[in-house]
């Protein structure tokens, strides 16, 4: 800890590599962000047309092609929220990419510190949610472990 306190009484800078370095940084994030963008926009329309993807499929293919099988329509708005979820997610980390990309790129072309403060923030802000994203998801893989393992002994 002390030596936090050091760097920061003697005013770190950031030297020609480190800047070259977070100006690539910036360029890539940037056209990752947009990426991100294209691909939420694409999951939203997937969302879109899933449940009438599925129906369709429902009446031409399968053993049940002809009668209606509930399973299959709960399905449909089932996969259609899901990638509502996922394309949301998807968009929220797009921009948070995309703010640290612009920002940093600004407040290092332009030195201007509050610029590249705000870029790293968004930084910050994507990787405390990614985070807690994946203390989520390894929770679920967890609690499916214990409840195969209990499965299993049941047999």
């Amino acid at each position: 800890m002390e030596q936090n306190q050091n760097l920061l009484n003697n005013e770190l800078t950031i030297d020609p590599v480190a800047y070259a370095h977070l100006k690539e940084t910036a360029m890539w994030a940037r056209f990752l962000g947009i990426l991100g963008f294209i691909m939420s926009g694409l999951l939203l329309l997937v969302a879109l047309f899933a449940g009438s993807f599925l129906s369709s499929f429902q009446r031409s293919a399968g053993p049940y092609s002809g009668a209606e099988n509930p399973l299959m329509s709960m399905g449909a708005g089932f996969i259609t929220v899901l990638y509502i979820i996922i394309a949301a997610i998807s968009f929220i980390f797009s921009y948070l990419v995309f703010q640290f990309g612009n920002r940093t790129k600004k407040g290092l072309i332009n030195t201007d510190q509050a610029n590249l403060n705000g870029g790293l923030s968004n930084l910050k802000i994507l990787f405390r949610i990614y985070g807690i994203l994946m203390i989520i998801y390894l929770s679920f893989i967890a609690l499916a472990l214990v409840f195969g393992i209990i499965g299993s002994m049941m047999k």
